[in-house]
């Protein structure tokens, strides 16, 4: 997979920073693992099927009974194609040798690991921001994230009959800060005695609140929303959502590794690169979840 003359770094050590940087990205990468994603050999664009939606959605009312030897009703089923464009994104680390030769450390090793972490988190950001193209919203960005405004995402989903595992990704202020739903959630008189109130009580977290799968991301732009300095009237953007809802379309490999030497810089870039595009692909099958944080 990794390309490129690497001098020192030839052979194993090369694919050292290869393994590391494929093995943190995949670790860090939270939301991309949670939508469809697509890759082909060689595209600037690829395209995602969005299969029953729009005017042509197949319901019952399409499931007709049917006598012995009469035609089944036809029904045109909707394929509307949404597109994502590709772009290339990339990271390089300067690795001198003064730097190698005087650490005891794994160079190589920690600096694949931090090309795949931040490649991870650049995934993460394009698919988040994403959660803002969403038609349907809960919450406020003047007010705390509460177990209702789950709820009510959760409803969204299913008056639009969202296929699949609901999945929340929420930036980590929007659970533990002050406005998060963790207060809500341990405090809240409804859930006294509950196991899930317990649960949070004691570990900080619950994997899953009304059927909901939850997830804490790094990866989201806070808003300030008065232009102050104190960060009190900041906001977030996260979403809930099944996996058809969010595409994201590669070409070639995910990621990619290479090293080249700059022998009168006594040094070796390593370098991680991906071309990617994500898209919205069924609007109604995702939520926007706003609610105010401190930045």
């Amino acid at each position: 997979m990794a390309t490129g003359d690497s001098g020192q770094f030839a052979g194993g050590l090369l694919e050292v920073i290869e393994s590391e940087a494929i093995i943190k990205f995949s670790e860090a990468n939270v939301t991309m693992p949670l939508v469809t994603v697509k890759g082909h050999p060689k595209a600037d664009q690829v395209t995602f099927i969005a299969y029953n939606t729009g005017a042509a959605t197949l319901t019952s009312a399409d499931v007709a009974a049917t006598a012995e030897n009469t035609v089944t009703p036809s029904t045109v089923l909707n394929t509307d194609k949404k597109t994502a464009t590709l772009d290339m994104y990339s990271v390089m680390i300067p690795m001198y040798d003064e730097a190698r030769l005087s650490n005891a450390d794994d160079i190589a090793s920690n600096v694949g690991a931090l090309v795949g972490n931040s490649m991870a988190q650049k995934a993460d950001e394009l698919l988040n921001l994403k959660f803002d193209d969403f038609s349907n919203a809960v919450g406020a960005n003047n007010a705390a994230l509460t177990v209702d405004n789950l709820f009510d995402a959760l409803s969204s989903l299913k008056q639009n009959a969202a296929i699949g595992q609901p999945q929340a990704v929420l930036d980590p202020r929007q659970i533990w800060g002050t406005f998060g739903v963790h207060n809500d959630l341990v405090t809240a008189a409804q859930f006294a005695g509950s196991g899930v109130q317990d649960e949070g009580a004691r570990s900080g977290f619950v994997s899953q609140i009304a059927g909901i799968n939850m997830h804490s991301s790094s990866a989201f732009t806070v808003t300030d929303n008065d232009g102050g300095s104190s960060g009190t009237a900041s906001s977030v953007k996260g979403g809930v959502f099944v996996q058809g809802a969010l595409g994201m379309g590669y070409a070639g490999e995910m990621i990619r590794t290479e090293v080249y030497r700059e022998g009168s810089y006594l040094r070796d870039n390593i370098i991680g690169s991906g071309f990617w595009g994500v898209t919205e692909i069924v609007d109604g099958w995702g939520v926007e979840v706003l609610s105010q944080v401190i930045a």
